[in-house]
């Protein structure tokens, strides 16, 4: 792997961190209040999925940042939108199981409430962009636009391996 491609991904791999910091804030080894004892931990699929959402929002949110300071970001929104359509169902997939996901960690509405409003909290609470950022979201897009959805998991995979730290996979 070359210094560039790795540069990118540890750019996009602190920006899904900035963007999310917070989300899992009540996320501590003893487990929340109100947290389903011995089963505060995401399975394989779940942790798929929790990635591949935080994935699409922390693009999209870069890429409507992006818009607004580089005459070329919209040609690229644009694209992500056009994904974003293309792969609905997936994307809703990933949404539906990453609910239910929480509803077992959280059984009391509130509690999912509030892990609801944290995680649009921060999307929108995202870093400052400047070139390289959108760079790099660019250099995202590309691959989705040629690799279509096992370019975006691919992706989504580098956040996936983030939220190890953050909500354990159970074993």
């Amino acid at each position: 792997m070359s210094v560039a491609v790795l540069r990118r991904a540890l750019l996009l791999g602190l920006l899904g961190l900035l963007l999310t910091d917070g989300v899992f804030a009540q996320a501590q080894p003893g487990g929340p209040q109100g947290a389903v004892r011995n089963r505060y931990c995401f399975n394989d699929k779940e942790a798929e999925a929790e990635a591949e959402v935080r994935a699409g929002l922390a693009l999209r949110e870069t890429l409507r940042r992006c818009a607004k300071i580089d005459p070329n970001g919209q040609e690229f929104l644009d694209s992500w939108y056009k994904f974003d359509q293309e792969n609905g169902e997936q994307l809703r997939g990933a949404v539906t199981l990453r609910s239910t996901a929480i509803k077992r960690l959280y059984p009391k509405r509130t509690q999912q409430e509030q892990w609801d409003n944290d995680a649009s909290i921060a999307t929108r609470a995202a870093p400052e962009v400047d070139a390289g950022v959108c760079k790099a979201a660019y250099d995202v897009v590309d691959r989705i636009k040629t690799d279509g959805w096992p370019g975006f998991k691919y992706y989504a995979k580098l956040q996936q391996s983030l939220l190890v730290t953050e909500i354990p996979i159970c074993r």
